[in-house]
C-alpha cells in the first residue's frame, strides 16, 4: 500500500500548493473546445437532439410519472408535500428536524450548529474541529441535491412550472455561492459525484420545462464538466480504499456517458470502468460483502454500483465481468441480511447515505435507506424473480416498488406483478463474518467479523459476536447504530464501543482499542474464528470466538454459542469470556439493547410488555446464576439514522467469576403470561 499512499499524498500536496486564491473563470471557449463544437448554438443543438446517450426514458418524463402513480396510491400527495417543503426551503437533514432556511439557502452552513465555512479553496478550509461541535456533513447532504429529484418528480407528475423555476433558481444560487473548488461542498470528490448524478436525474425529469432555456442548459453543461474534471483530478485513491473512491469512479462513469462525445468525457468513462473493476475486486469480498464491516455502507456501495451498471447497460457500454459478478454477490448479501420487517441489521456505521433516493417516503424509512426498493431494482436488472420474492414484492407497500418503476418503466411494472413464492433461508457470508439464522417467524443476525478495511477500521464497530433479533415483524434486540461522526466525537466513540452492542465485555476493556480523536480507525486487536455453523431437525446453531490483545499483555477472549431449539421455540446464548490466563478473576458485562419498546425487569428477568403480538423475555438459566452479581435495566440510546437518537431500554447483566464458567441466557418469545410462566419453569428445571 505504500506506493499508493505516497502517490495520493503527493497529489494532495500538489493540489494544496497550486490552489488558486480566487475562483478561475471557466469561459465558454473552454466548453466549446471540450465538446469540439463550433459555437454555442451547435453545442446546444447537439445536446438537445442527441440520441446518445440514452436516459431511462425518452423525451418527456410525464409518462413515467403517470406509470409510477398508477401503481403507488398516494404518491401524488406524498410528492406534493415533499415538493412544498423544498419550495419553502424547509429541510429535515441528518436529525435537524424540519427547518426553514430562508429565502436564500445557506449552502455552506451547518445550520444545525450555525457554523458557516468561508468561500475559500477547499484545501484551505478547516472542515473538522472536534471541539467546536459543527458537522460538515450537513452542508454536504444539502448540496447533494437529493431534493432536486423531488422537484423533478413533482414537475413530471403535474407539469407545474413552479418546480422547474425553483430548480433553476437553486442551481444559479448554488453556482454563485460555490464556485468550482471553493467552499466545503468541493472538499471531496464523493460529494461532487453524488451531486452530479442527482442533478442529471433532476434535469432529465424537467428538461421539457420552458424555464430551462438555452442559457440555463449551457450553464448546466459547464457545471457538469467542472464536476467531471474535479473528480478526475481529486480521486480519493489512497489506502485503505473506501466507499468514497467507489463513488468517485461511479461519478466519472456517469459523467463520462452523459457528456459524450466530448473526448475528455470518454477518458473519464474508461478510467472509471478500469478502476472500478480494480476496487471492487479489493473492496468486495468473494462472498459479496463490502469489506468496510458495515451493512449500511454495503447498501450504499451496492446502490452506487447497481445504478452505474444499469446506466451503462442502457447505453450499451460493456461492464468488466468482475463488476457484474461482485454486484450480483452484493445483492445476494442484501437478500441474506434482509430482516422480516424489510430493514437491514445495523452492523458497523450507518450515515444514511444514498446515491439516488427516488421513493416518495424516504423520510419515513427507519434508516433513510431503502433495502427492498434497491433489491427490486437489482432483481429487474438481473431478471431474478427470487430476489423479488425475497423483498416480498408485490405484497409489500407500493412505495417500495416506486424506484424500480421510475428506472425501468413497463418492464418493471410487468415483473413486480407476477405471483412469487418466497423461501426464507438462513445465510452465511464467511468473509464478512455475517450470519443469519432464520427459523419459523424468528430472525437472528450475528456479526462475527473483524476490523473492516484491511484492519484499519473505517466504519467498523466493536460489535464482534453481537446480534439483532426480530420476530413476527417486530424488532426486539437491535444494534444502537452510529448517531454522529465529527459533530460529536464523544458520542461517536460511545456508539462504536463494545458496551453499545449486544455482546459481552471483559473488565470494561474494549475488544479493539478506540483512538479517542481518530474517528475512523480502530486498533486491529481482535481475531475471530467461527467454530461451527449449521442446523438439523431439532436446532440451529452458530459457535464463534474472538481473542483480543486490547488489554495489553493479557489476552482477552469471548466465545459465544447461539442456538435455537425448535421444540421449545427459544434461543439460548452460551458465553465463555475472560482472560487467557484462566486463573485471573474478571467481571463480565452482558448487554442487550432493546428496540424502543416497553420493558420491565423482575429480578433477573427482563420482558417486553407490548399490548399485542409476541413478547420477548430474557433471563439467565439457573446453572449460570451463581455468578450473577446484578441485573440492571437502564435507559440507553438507539440511533436508527444519522443525527437521530431516541431513548430505548438496555439490559445489563454483571457476572463476577474466578474461573471460566458457562453463562447461559435464554431469549424466549411468547404470546401470553401463562405460556411464559410454564415455559420458563420448564427451562429452569431442565437446566438443573
Amino acid at each position: 500500500a505504500y506506493p499508493r499512499v505516497a502517490w495520493q499524498l503527493l497529489r494532495q500536496r500538489w493540489t494544496t500548493v497550486s490552489a488558486p486564491t480566487k475562483p478561475r473563470e471557466y469561459g465558454e471557449r473552454v466548453l466549446l473546445r471540450a465538446f469540439q463544437a463550433r459555437d454555442r448554438e451547435q453545442l446546444l443543438a447537439d445536446f438537445e437532439i442527441r440520441d446518445v446517450p440514452r436516459f431511462f426514458w425518452q423525451g418527456n418524463a410525464a409518462g413515467r410519472a403517470a406509470l409510477v402513480t398508477a401503481r403507488s396510491p398516494g404518491l401524488a400527495a406524498r410528492l406534493q408535500q415533499c415538493g412544498d417543503d423544498v419550495l419553502a426551503h424547509r429541510f429535515d437533514l441528518l436529525g435537524s428536524g424540519s427547518t426553514e432556511l430562508g429565502a436564500s439557502i445557506p449552502w455552506r452552513c451547518d445550520f444545525k450548529s450555525g457554523h458557516t465555512w468561508p468561500c475559500q479553496h477547499f484545501t484551505r478550509l478547516n472542515l473538522v474541529d472536534l471541539d467546536a461541535g459543527f458537522d460538515v456533513k450537513v452542508p454536504w447532504e444539502l448540496s447533494r441535491f437529493h431534493h432536486a429529484i423531488t422537484l423533478g418528480q413533482c414537475f413530471a407528475l403535474t407539469g407545474e412550472s413552479r418546480y422547474a423555476t425553483e430548480f433553476m433558481a437553486q442551481l444559479q444560487d448554488w453556482w454563485v455561492d460555490n464556485p468550482c473548488g471553493f467552499g466545503p461542498n468541493w472538499a471531496n470528490a464523493m460529494e461532487v459525484a453524488i451531486r452530479a448524478v442527482n442533478l442529471i436525474w433532476a434535469y432529465e425529469l424537467m428538461r421539457t420545462a420552458p424555464q430551462l432555456d438555452n442559457q440555463l442548459s449551457l450553464a448546466f453543461l459547464k457545471s457538469l464538466f467542472q464536476h467531471g474534471r474535479f473528480i478526475a483530478r481529486n480521486l480519493e485513491a489512497g489506502w485503505p480504499g473506501s466507499n468514497h473512491f467507489v463513488a468517485d469512479l461511479c461519478g466519472l462513469i456517469w459523467l463520462g456517458i452523459y457528456l459524450r462525445p466530448a473526448p475528455e468525457a470518454n477518458r473519464w468513462l474508461r478510467t472509471g470502468l478500469r478502476l472500478l473493476a480494480r476496487e471492487l475486486r479489493t473492496q468486495v469480498y468473494a462472498d459479496g460483502a463490502d469489506y468496510e464491516a458495515s451493512s449500511s455502507y454495503h447498501l450504499l456501495v451496492t446502490e452506487m454500483v447497481l445504478w452505474t451498471c444499469a446506466y451503462c447497460q442502457l447505453n450499451e457500454i460493456s461492464m468488466p465481468a468482475i463488476v457484474r459478478e461482485r454486484l450480483a454477490g452484493m445483492l445476494t448479501v442484501i437478500v441474506g441480511l434482509l430482516r422480516p420487517d424489510g430493514e437491514m441489521p445495523l452492523f458497523g456505521d450507518c450515515d444514511s447515505g444514498r446515491w439516488l433516493a427516488l421513493e416518495s417516503d424516504t423520510e419515513r424509512l427507519r434508516t433513510g435507506q431503502d433495502a427492498r426498493g434497491l433489491l427490486a431494482v437489482g432483481a429487474v436488472f438481473f431478471d431474478r424473480d427470487d430476489w423479488l420474492a425475497a423483498a416480498a414484492i408485490p405484497e409489500l407497500k407500493p412505495e417500495r416498488c416506486e424506484t424500480v418503476i421510475w428506472a425501468f418503466g413497463e418492464q418493471a411494472a410487468a415483473s413486480i406483478e407476477r405471483p412469487l413464492q418466497n423461501e426464507c433461508r438462513s445465510a452465511v457470508f464467511p468473509d464478512a463474518g455475517w450470519h443469519v439464522l432464520r427459523v419459523d417467524d424468528g430472525y437472528m443476525a450475528v456479526n462475527a467479523s473483524e476490523n473492516g478495511a484491511g484492519g484499519w477500521g473505517l466504519h467498523a464497530h466493536n460489535d464482534a459476536l453481537s446480534f439483532e433479533l426480530v420476530a413476527e415483524q417486530r424488532a426486539f434486540i437491535v444494534d444502537p447504530g452510529s448517531y454522529a461522526y465529527t459533530g460529536d466525537y464523544r458520542a461517536r466513540n460511545v456508539f462504536r464501543a463494545t458496551a453499545a452492542h449486544n455482546t459481552v465485555q471483559v473488565d470494561a476493556h474494549e475488544m479493539n482499542r478506540i483512538p479517542e480523536r481518530d474517528l475512523f480507525r480502530l486498533s486491529d486487536d481482535i481475531r475471530v474464528r467461527v467454530h461451527q455453523w449449521g442446523s438439523d431437525n431439532t436446532r440451529s446453531w452458530l459457535d464463534a470466538k474472538y481473542v483480543s490483545r486490547a488489554a495489553g499483555r493479557e489476552m482477552l477472549y469471548h466465545r459465544r454459542r447461539f442456538e435455537f431449539f425448535r421444540e421449545g421455540g427459544y434461543w439460548l446464548l452460551t458465553d465463555y469470556a475472560g482472560y487467557a490466563d484462566a486463573g485471573k478473576p474478571s467481571e463480565l458485562r452482558a448487554y442487550f439493547h432493546f428496540a424502543a419498546l416497553p420493558v420491565e425487569l423482575d429480578g433477573l428477568t427482563a420482558r417486553t410488555v407490548c399490548a399485542d403480538g409476541a413478547n420477548l423475555a430474557v433471563f439467565p438459566l439457573s446453572a449460570g446464576t451463581r455468578a450473577v452479581a446484578t441485573a440492571e435495566l437502564q435507559q440507553g440510546w438507539i440511533s436508527p439514522r444519522y443525527g437521530v437518537r431516541e431513548r430505548a431500554p438496555v439490559l445489563q447483566y454483571r457476572f463476577s467469576q474466578r474461573e471460566s464458567t458457562a453463562i447461559k441466557t435464554v431469549l424466549l418469545l411468547y404470546e401470553s403470561e401463562e405460556e411464559f410462566e410454564s415455559r420458563r419453569r420448564a427451562l429452569q428445571g431442565a437446566s438443573h
